[in-house]
């Protein structure tokens, strides 16, 4: 009785042994880690009040480029309708980001808007340069976020 109790996990025992064979190594995983997940689009930078387009952002087709749009035009969105933080609390992470490591740059919500803004300039005038259907960012960013929608 007790035998047949045991003959299970005996059973279980003897396999993950047997998987770990003498001699046996596993072949080498052949893709690297850059191209399972993709290389990180590298970002524009602000000249002045405009926002300059990088050459990987200027090589996303029209899809991409309306899709970055949209993902930026629902981020502001739910920034308008957000409380701003006190200014204690924003003094505090501008001190504290470089003490223990990252930027104050979120402690600035202007300048977030207005460099995010700019970018959707440029992803629409790169539209209109290939021939894409352009979308109307303030119409888009007067509407409503979308009830429900959590980030």
């Amino acid at each position: 009785m007790l035998a047949r109790r045991l003959a299970p996990a005996a059973l279980l025992v003897l396999s993950a042994c047997s998987a770990a064979m003498p001699g046996y190594s596993p072949p080498p995983f052949k893709e690297s880690k850059s191209q399972i997940l993709g290389k990180p689009l590298e970002g524009g930078v602000m000249q002045g009040d405009r926002y300059e387009m990088s050459s990987a952002e200027r090589g996303m087709d029209c899809k991409r480029l309306t899709g970055s749009m949209q993902i930026t035009i629902s981020r502001l969105r739910d920034a308008g309708i957000r409380e701003e933080p006190s200014t204690v609390a924003s003094t505090m992470e501008s001190w504290a980001s470089p003490l223990f490591g990252g930027s104050g740059k979120s402690a600035d919500r202007q300048a977030i808007y207005v460099r995010e803004r700019a970018k959707l300039d440029a992803y629409n005038a790169e539209l209109a340069a290939k021939g894409c259907t352009t979308l109307d960012i303030e119409a888009e960013l007067a509407r409503p976020p979308d009830p429900g929608t959590r980030y």
